[in-house]
């Protein structure tokens, strides 16, 4: 058993820190395209929209805090493209482009004092030549002091703009870019400097004086921390920058420095981006390591990160990157967050009650907030934590992780254990100096995963374990083996909003489908939508997620099209690096589709290759990493020359060429996929035929793509073909509790983002010991997606009678669009591997139905 001793003592509380030392909670981070359907959701399904953000900002214990919105430059920034308020120097600031900026404006309706703050991805096209220097390895010498007035307005529009559009003014401003390895000291200070003094410029009734107390927040560095080293050195920075924060590292700079800003100078510090647990509590209960609701970037490992980034660098407020995943998943960096919300046609959305829960556990039990809310304070002397790592909390697990708050009155308190590891551990602890009987009673909250397979996943989760008594001051508090805990003087044992139940959508998922055979159809008119429907969305169409470029709906002749907007001129300067404009949409449960797009092509703008212009459709697509058109594995394209490829895989598989395409009218460019089949044409006319014989792939969404070019789409349809074809309508991960296996398996959580849901499970066959899966369902066929380490020989049994006793799946998909009689629509379908030494590893299973 480990034992660990410590004191709580009210005396040592500070009360002059002001809000370097308030327990300020958490933070939700709008940025990279992740709250981008969340605008769906608002048209399509406003009871779920609502309920996300009562999860979220509601209650009298509200979770987030902080709303923090990364600014867009249309360019894609690692998971798709923000749109960029300003598109030219001249141009009034458009804050209803995308998500972020009506996103605050409906969280404070719901919580009014929630913070927000902004800081920029990188620069927009007409800054793009100013600010090049940006990117080189000293930007506070090489970019001149004569550019900085340009980049003021477009934080000094956008921040006016959201306040005319929506009535409320910004709280932070972090003028930096995003992730910089090299602060511009100088001209953080220049523009602290601009946005206090100045007055003029403003619309009539605009709060100036508001405006100029705005703060400032810097530098957002990603694992560098000279900043805090500066910050310290100098007096002039300190004064202009009253709160500073940095990503992904919990550790301080090795003089001190973030520790230092807290506890002397009484700086905010913030870990201003962090990671949302990965890979849901209900599927980590399953994996074979026993951690249960643990392991790396668990909802225990934000928890830990969350106690030893405050002992180790004083951070007050962790914010999430992203807290909802609105966007479709298989992008870079998603499957991590505490909802996933990629389907707006239905309303459904996802929450990881487990990780949720693991950070309830802090703000349930005490206020957070800023100084003049009155919240609570961390109890410096009272907190440790001795986990190992600076980013994932992989290591010495087992040693002490604790958190104690405060009221300032010192009328109440909670501690909040971690344990992430094997072993148990003990708590004894002293009280003392408290404004009420140190005898006060403790309630022992507790969440910790299933106690025996056949239990909820949720089943014990925070909830009350027992009521301690402290006696002469001194209590003992046990926590459990991967388990977090919490021990407070507050009675909420009655209170409905603490208490825990399983979060759940006021709608079940469905495939998105139209009427007969149409899958999808957009003409852009939306004619049973409200007359300010495309205004308020700042012309952003339903269902589109941008990964480059920004597409937005205009009017052409007095009918709305869907315009690409950023020409070669107007290209961002990237944060890291983007690819040609592309857009995604769809259901990833499509199967055999047809997709038609009526295009123009623009033949004005200037182009700087003869194959730069182009229109490319893309079928089947599953995950988009880099942010390409070329993500979708089947993808055709159109050049304005007539010429025609067809790529698979990144590479051309086909070539042909169109005689006289005339660019000054509307084409109709199909691509349609059946099973293996694929076939292109455009005006009717086929141009390509495709069979994949080659490790094919069977279902996802669609993308489209063009050059840096005003390419404008006037019509979409997507049509199911062949009356036959099966649409999937479920899919589940190989951890899912509706699934049955024995044998030898490893099953795995916290892995890529590649990996649906960062699951895997594998399975070896022995002579003595098949590796066998079982489920039970309704359709007419099933898919198992994975890799497979070596050749396979699976045997497929249906309600008891064999399938296919020596089925041989390809290495990459597996056993996919595998058919199942008609006759045995329902049963238990049992996949083994007879032969020694053979290995299936697998992420996730479909089930097919018509």
């Amino acid at each position: 058993m480990n034992y660990t001793n410590f004191t709580i003592d009210g005396a040592k509380l500070d009360l002059n820190a002001l809000d370097a030392n308030t327990f300020k909670g958490f933070g939700y981070i709008s940025c990279n395209n992740s709250s981008r359907l969340l605008l769906d959701y608002k048209w399509e399904h406003p009871e779920s929209y609502q309920k996300i953000l009562a999860i979220l900002f509601g209650g009298a214990h509200p979770l987030m805090r902080m709303l923090k919105v990364e600014m867009g430059v249309d360019a894609n920034t690692s998971s798709g493209t923000e749109p960029a308020t300003m598109r030219t120097a001249e141009e009034d600031a458009n804050v209803r482009r995308g998500a972020g900026f009506q996103l605050i404006a409906d969280a404070k309706r719901i919580q009014p004092s929630l913070k927000t703050a902004i800081l920029r991805w990188g620069e927009p096209g007409f800054l793009r030549k100013m600010w090049k220097q940006v990117k080189t390895n000293d930007p506070d010498q090489n970019v001149p002091e004569s550019v900085y007035e340009p980049m003021y307005q477009w934080y000094k529009k956008t921040i006016v703009a959201a306040y005319e559009a929506y009535g409320y003014l910004i709280d932070y401003v972090d003028p930096d870019r995003n992730e910089t390895k090299h602060p511009m000291y100088q001209w953080i200070k220049w523009f602290a400097k601009r946005l206090k003094t100045d007055q003029s410029g403003f619309p009539d009734g605009f709060p100036i004086d508001q405006y100029n107390a705005i703060k400032l927040i810097a530098a957002d560095q990603n694992y560098e921390r000279n900043f805090g080293d500066q910050m310290v050195a100098d007096k002039d920075l300190r004064v202009k920058v009253p709160a500073v924060g940095f990503h992904y590292n919990t550790d301080d700079s090795a003089n001190h420095s973030f520790t230092k800003l807290a506890d002397e100078y009484h700086h905010e510090v913030w870990y201003s981006e962090g990671i949302a647990p990965m890979t849901y509590g209900k599927y980590r209960v399953h994996a074979s390591n026993g951690d249960g609701i643990g392991g790396p970037q668990s909802g225990l490992d934000v928890a830990n990160r969350l106690i030893k980034s405050y002992v180790n660098s004083r951070r007050s407020l962790y914010l999430f990157q992203p807290a909802v995943s609105a966007y479709y998943p298989g992008v870079n960096y998603s499957h991590k967050e505490l909802i996933a919300a990629s389907r707006p046609w239905s309303g459904f959305f996802e929450v990881d009650n487990v990780g949720l829960q693991c950070m309830k556990h802090f703000s349930d039990f005490a206020k957070a907030g800023w100084d003049a809310e009155d919240a609570w304070r961390y109890l410096t002397s009272a907190c440790d934590s001795g986990v190992g790592g600076t980013e994932n909390l992989d290591y010495n697990r087992q040693a002490p992780s604790y958190m104690t708050l405060m009221a300032p009155d010192k009328q109440n308190y909670s501690v909040i254990f971690v344990n992430d590891s094997a072993k148990a551990r003990t708590y004894h602890v002293t009280v003392k100096n408290i404004a009420v009987s140190p005898a006060t009673p403790l309630d022992v909250w507790e969440s910790i995963g299933p106690k025996t397979a056949g239990d909820a996943y949720d089943g014990r989760l925070k909830r009350v374990r027992e009521t301690v008594q402290p006696i002469d001051g001194q209590v003992t508090i046990l926590v459990s083996p991967h388990s977090i805990v919490t021990a407070t003087t507050l009675d909420l044992k009655d209170d409905p909003e603490v208490a825990y139940q399983r979060l759940e959508a006021p709608h079940r998922d469905a495939v998105l489908q139209g009427t007969g055979d149409t899958l999808y159809t957009d003409d852009f008119s939306y004619a049973d939508y409200s007359d300010d429907y495309l205004a308020a969305r700042g012309g952003t169409p339903r269902y589109t997620t941008d990964q480059g470029g920004a597409f937005e709906v205009i009017q052409e002749n007095g009918q709305n099209v869907l315009q690409q907007m950023i020409s070669e001129k107007y290209r961002a300067l990237d944060w890291e690096y983007s690819y040609a404009p592309n857009l995604t949409f769809g259901d990833d449960r499509w199967t055999d589709y047809a997709v038609t797009v009526a295009v123009k092509f623009d033949d004005h703008t200037w182009q700087n290759a003869p194959t730069g212009n182009y229109f490319g459709i893309g079928l089947r697509e599953l995950t988009d990493v880099k942010g390409r058109l070329e993500s979708a594995p089947y993808v055709f394209k159109l050049f304005t020359d007539g010429s025609c490829q067809l790529i698979k895989n990144d590479q051309i598989v086909a070539l042909t060429y169109m005689d006289n395409l005339d660019l000054s009218i509307v084409h109709r460019i199909t691509f349609q996929a059946v099973g293996n089949q694929l076939s292109a044409g455009v005006d009717g006319h086929k141009l390509i035929d495709y069979a994949d014989t080659d490790n094919p792939r069977f279902s996802g969404r669609v993308k489209l793509g063009s050059g840096y070019f005003h390419t404008r789409i006037s019509q979409i349809d997507v049509k199911q073909i062949g009356s036959q074809s099966a649409l999937i309508h479920d899919r589940l991960d190989n951890l899912d509790d509706r699934l049955t296996y024995t044998g030898n398996w490893h099953h795995v959580c916290g892995l890529g983002n590649t990996k649906w849901n960062r699951t895997l499970s594998y399975g070896v066959a022995d002579s003595k010991t098949p590796s066998r899966v079982s489920f039970d369902f309704s359709g007419t066929g099933f898919s198992l997606i994975g890799q497979q380490d070596a050749p396979t020989t699976l045997q497929m049994t249906v309600d008891g009678q064999v399938h296919d006793w020596n089925y041989q799946p390809s290495m990459e998909v597996i056993g996919v669009k595998i058919p199942i009689s008609r006759a045995c629509r329902r049963g238990s379908i049992t996949l083994w591997s007879p032969l020694p030494a053979e290995s299936l590893r697998w992420t996730r299973l479909i089930l097919l139905d018509n």
